[in-house]
């Protein structure tokens, strides 16, 4: 049995392996590595229904996670998919706890008060502007969070780095995660532990896909896995552990926002108030980027949603609609809406039910920013799934999915796990679907 070090880069590319290859920390991982490149996604492709699917091997039709953020048109989706709870499945984190294992995870997204988590600082921070609108509020707000998703040794280790917090974002949180993982792996010295990091997404959706600010994120994200690899040694972990660092998901260009739920409203199917906000609504397009899921609290609703949202398809700027059971049958999905749709390309999908129906993509909301995700998993570049250490082939591969990443890591490091239960296979086994490339790059 050995260790397991995974490090998630959220919207790493399999194109960025050229850019990183020669930066110490990735090289030193890289030089050794079995490659799968180009991993297929899920439906919609977000940061946590891709992450509920890296730690389980299971498809979101089965480990329950629809979106990123919770559906709640009142508060445009305030609060995010950040508990434990949100699976339906067991995950890397039951399996090792089962074989009695130490496990750790420092901001994995959906694992807030995580019972098979020993050391565990998840991923969640202060969602209501009203907090953290100033430093006074904002503090207490985040002891609270905080404090209801760690285990004990996580909330002393959020006790002792909360200095470096600025909420959710980055890349001060990113820096907040790497002293938490430097400080539990000299502690603790845990056998499993998960970290992942979004300052490379946050540079993506704030300055485009491939902007000079990526570059400089990569760097970043360089430094803190180099922090990780020291501590580590310093340990004496690092020669038995397995590294895994998977990115999640691609990133495509968006010059427009177009809000559908201004022809809902305009039908009727949504009250707004004279400020914009959501009063009720009978039916409710939920933006996951470059798609949106269509809600109605009545499936008599979904008729008249589908014919005030037709224009929209006259005029291409909805590419595809499918339906609940497409989405099940073709990408399995989950969730309880009634059709999903997909913008045509440089558009993303905009949650105003006010006001134009086109206007230029911003960068107030990651979903309808400049650059975004969420959209078929066959569209846009796609992620790396990278993974070293003792029993690793070094290699490139193709024909990797995300739901085969955990058990992959899980029997690379020797972790017991019912393999028949889940539905990815073990990319390393004789026989699996991993396809040699050659090795040229």
């Amino acid at each position: 049995m050995h260790n397991l070090f995974v490090m998630s880069v959220d919207a790493l590319f399999t194109d960025n392996l050229a850019d990183v290859r020669h930066l110490p920390g990735f090289a030193e991982i890289l030089g050794r590595a079995a490659i799968y490149e180009d991993v297929y996604c899920v439906y919609p492709t977000l940061t946590y229904v891709c992450h509920a699917s890296i730690m389980s091997g299971f498809w979101p039709e089965r480990h329950g996670v629809p979106h990123n953020q919770i559906l709640d048109p009142a508060t445009q989706d305030r609060a995010w998919y950040w508990d434990y709870t949100s699976l339906h499945v067991p995950t890397v984190f039951d399996w090792a706890h089962l074989a009695k294992l130490t496990t750790a995870s420092v901001g994995w997204p959906v694992t807030a008060g995580a019972g098979s988590i020993d050391h565990n600082v998840p991923e969640v921070w202060v969602a209501d502007p009203a907090l953290f609108a100033s430093p006074a509020s904002l503090g207490p707000a985040l002891d609270e969070v905080y404090r209801h998703g760690c285990s004990p040794s996580g909330w002393e280790l959020y006790e002792a780095h909360r200095g470096l917090l600025d909420n959710n974002r980055t890349p001060a949180l990113d820096e907040f995660d790497t002293a938490c993982n430097v400080d539990l792996i000299e502690r603790y010295r845990p056998n499993v532990l998960f970290t992942h990091q979004a300052t490379l997404d946050h540079a993506r959706h704030a300055h485009g896909v491939l902007a000079p600010e990526v570059q400089e994120a990569l760097r970043l994200h360089d430094g803190w896995l180099q922090q990780c690899i020291a501590a580590l040694k310093r340990a004496g972990t690092y020669d038995d552990t397995v590294f895994v660092i998977p990115g999640d998901h691609g990133h495509v260009r968006v010059d427009y926002k177009l809000s559908p739920n201004v022809l809902l409203a305009r039908a009727g199917l949504i009250d707004v108030a004279e400020d914009g906000s959501v009063l009720g609504w009978r039916a409710y397009l939920q933006s996951s980027g470059v798609s949106g899921q269509l809600y109605a609290r009545d499936e008599k609703d979904c008729p008249a949603a589908r014919d005030a949202l037709q224009p929209l398809i006259d005029q291409g700027l909805i590419s595809d609609v499918l339906t609940y059971e497409d989405v099940r049958e073709q990408f399995h999905g989950t969730g309880t809406f009634a059709f999903m749709v997909e913008a045509a390309p440089n558009y993303g999908i905009g949650s105003d039910c006010a006001g134009e129906l086109v206007t230029p993509a911003g960068s107030d909301d990651y979903r309808y920013a400049v650059s975004t995700h969420g959209h078929l998993p066959f569209r846009g570049d796609k992620p790396p799934f990278i993974v070293a250490g003792p029993g690793v082939v070094p290699g490139r591969y193709a024909g990797a999915r995300l739901i085969d990443e955990a058990p992959t890591m899980m029997s690379l490091a020797g972790i017991p796990f019912n393999a028949a239960l889940l539905d990815g296979e073990d990319l390393a086994a004789a026989g699996s679907r991993a396809v040699s490339l050659p090795n040229d790059w």
